[in-house]
């Protein structure tokens, strides 16, 4: 059974992205011990998270357990449809005061969302902050009330002047000193009333102008649903919705008859609609009525383009599920890449065994191979997550493409047109070519599998500048010049759904043994890897664009890297360390440092390790080390080892990917380091080069 610690630690992570959005959220259980409390919530009411998580929510609001709240939250607990608490018609479920005093005017939905135990419901309560548009419309209300008892004001002034004009005319020959009086009043009365008019004429204008500078679009109409005041953003939004301009009537929003948009249910409740001609828009909108008593005299609608922000967050969201499916794929990489390496090993030195007839020979071939393709399979999986090694140098991408189309050309049909689109300028990237290779080739069987009947395959590069003044075109890129790769093909194209996982490890759309699904997941890793960025479009029927981003890097001049391959010379008889808690990797490394004539010690820990090297240090000249062991691990055994003896050289072994943690090696001193599955012959090689072999 799930404890409420587990239940609480679960709903923090699975509910955390609700502390960056302005709405205050709470995760109720149904005996109403608080969840989650974010931090919008916590800001308004002051408690804070720390203290009311594990709580009873009726301690801190007790009108909750009152049958006004509790029946209806009862029957969310039950996994009823959502439900609805306005400030207006229910006070606030969570009542929560301004800076000055005032409460709050809130709009709160509650919804049943799936126990995280598995079994039950929790209350969602999402309560957003109306305060200020309720205040808008609060203030306008006043403005054209005020408006309206100016007119009057002033008509009835004029039907005093009348009748003061016919007195005056009565008493003209009578009072005429009277008169002079009355006049300089009235010349008094006219000025006070001129000066009320251009306080009219100043509020009216000031509204205007606040209407015409708020972020969103506003639309105001009279009660014929008649367009009488706008600002420029609900201009274009209309022209979007319903191609109504001021002065019109708005009779459809989007091709729904408006009072539809905003039965008296759902109004002042944000409405979203969605357009797809020309191009897809997506809106909120929210519309209040004004009212004289009873009387519905006009509506305030409130136009909002959300288009770009739910877009944007579709990016974030699914940079998230990328980001969390690396991180367990580089944890199962470990655990493979440690049964790998027996499995090659043991595979090479029993294939050495000449005694082995030539079916046997065949036999541990074939493991041999097999376990190199899992290999080979596991470093997809590390590129995918962003923790393989890379060797990064100056690449200049024109030259690289160049010869990259010359080879691909071998492996794709003739029926498909290879084209490479750029300048004569120098693209230069600080990239690993091998890998960039393989982001190339995987882009490139993926198209030529889109187009069984032939098409066009296009590479296309470029330099792109992007300044703090430019949008950038995806999240998070920063400031700087960008080298642009955009690979397009003219196949069968992908669907919304396909393209919504089209980066997911082992996601693939093609039939059994065709594809493992890896391949797209390790494009996207080594983009990321280069600190770069990587979009993807397509429909159905239309081909696909893949839009690689790279930082634009400065040419430098690589310097030759000599590799020379030692010989199968035998040791010397010295004394070499293995540290290793993995009994089968420990006893093929024993087993092969042996045939090769080297005196070999074992240590399943690093207690061991330091205890043995102690007792044999002058002898000892190399140790060989895992780096991840319990207890101690190799970089602490590197750096005690290495204290004791400053010529000692040490190599180590991990089947968990470097990282950041390239730095430390070197710090630590260590000679070479060796990645798990590895072929014994790579040991051995470096085994003579840290002993200086000749």
């Amino acid at each position: 059974m799930t404890t409420l610690a587990e239940e609480i630690g679960a709903a923090e992570i699975k509910f955390s992205m609700f502390d960056h959005v302005p709405v205050g959220v709470c995760i109720l259980k149904m005996d109403l011990t608080v969840l989650f409390w974010n931090t919008c919530i916590e800001d308004w009411t002051g408690i804070q998270r720390k203290t009311i998580i594990g709580s009873d929510i009726s301690l801190y609001f007790p009108h909750l357990k009152t049958p006004k709240y509790s029946s209806r939250l009862q029957n969310i607990f039950e996994g009823g449809p959502p439900t609805i608490f306005s400030s207006q018609l229910h006070h606030n479920i969570i009542p929560a005061r301004l800076w000055d005093g005032r409460l709050r005017v809130q709009h709160t939905i509650v919804t049943a969302i799936q126990a995280l135990a598995g079994t039950g419901y929790y209350a969602l309560c999402a309560i957003q902050d109306v305060t200020d548009l309720s205040q808008r419309i609060s203030d306008y209300r006043d403005m054209r009330d005020k408006a309206l008892e100016e007119v009057r004001e002033r008509k009835r002034a004029e039907e005093e002047l009348h009748e003061i004009k016919n007195a005056l005319e009565y008493r003209v020959k009578e009072r005429t000193a009277e008169l002079v009086s009355t006049n300089e009043a009235l010349e008094h009365e006219i000025a006070e009333r001129l000066r009320a008019e251009a306080e009219l004429r100043s509020l009216i204008s000031m509204l205007h102008t606040t209407v015409s500078h708020m972020p969103e679009g506003v639309v105001l109409l009279d009660a014929d649903d008649r367009v009488v005041l706008t600002n420029e953003w609900s201009d274009q939004y209309l022209a979007i919705l319903s191609s109504v301009k001021k002065g019109e009537v708005l009779e459809l929003i989007a091709g729904r008859p408006l009072h539809e948009c905003f039965p008296e249910s759902k109004q002042k409740l944000w409405q979203e609609i969605v357009t797809d001609a020309p191009q897809k828009y997506i809106f909120e909108i929210a519309g209040s009525p004004i009212r004289d008593g009873s009387q519905v005299k006009g509506m305030v609608l409130v136009l909002k383009d959300v288009t770009e922000a739910r877009t944007i967050h579709g990016r974030m969201q699914a940079q998230e599920r990328l980001a969390a499916v690396g991180q367990l794929a580089a944890g199962i990489a470990h655990d493979f890449n440690n049964i790998l390496t027996g499995i090659i090993g043991f595979a090479e030195i029993m294939s050495d065994e000449s005694s082995l007839s030539d079916e046997g020979r065949q036999i541990v071939e074939a493991i041999l191979q097999n376990g190199l393709r899992a290999a080979h399979l596991i470093k997809q999986i590390l590129d995918f997550s962003r923790k393989s090694i890379s060797e990064m140098k100056s690449l200049e991408l024109r030259s690289f493409l160049n010869e990259f189309t010359k080879f691909i050309r071998r492996t794709i049909p003739e029926n498909i047109q290879i084209s490479l689109v750029c300048g004569e300028d120098a693209y230069y990237v600080r990239a690993d070519p091998t890998k960039i290779q393989q982001v190339l080739a995987n882009l490139a069987l993926n198209a030529r599998d889109a187009m069984p009947e032939g098409g066009a395959l296009t590479f296309d590069l470029k330099v792109m500048p992007l300044t703090h003044k430019d949008m950038p075109p995806l999240p998070g890129m920063p400031e700087g010049d960008w080298v642009v790769l955009a690979v397009t093909d003219t196949g069968s194209g992908m669907s919304a759904e396909v393209l919504s996982h089209v980066f997911e490890p082992f996601y693939t759309t093609k039939e059994v043994g065709k594809g493992t699904g890896l391949g797209l997941s390790q494009v996207y890793g080594i983009v990321k890897q280069h600190n770069g960025f990587i979009d993807v479009r397509s429909g159905v029927g239309k081909g696909s664009l893949f839009t690689l981003y790279f930082p634009a890097a400065s040419p430098r001049q690589q310097a030759p890297v000599a590799i020379n391959m030692p010989q199968r010379i035998r040791g010397e008889a010295e004394t070499i360390l293995v540290v290793e808690d993995s009994e089968s990797i420990c006893n093929l490394i024993a087993r092969k440092l042996t045939s090769m004539n080297f005196n070999v010690l074992i240590a399943s820990n690093g207690k061991d390790a330091l205890r043995k090297f102690e007792g044999q240090l002058d002898e000892i000249k190399l140790v060989i080390t895992d780096l991840v062991m319990p207890e101690m691990g190799g970089l602490e055994i590197s750096r005690l080892l290495i204290s004791r003896k400053p010529s000692l050289k040490v190599i180590a072994l991990s089947g968990y990917p470097l990282g950041s943690d390239q730095a430390d090696i070197k710090e630590a001193g260590i000679t070479e380091f060796i990645e798990k599955p590895f072929q014994v012959q790579t040991l051995a090689d470096a085994v003579y080069r840290a002993l200086g072999k000749k």
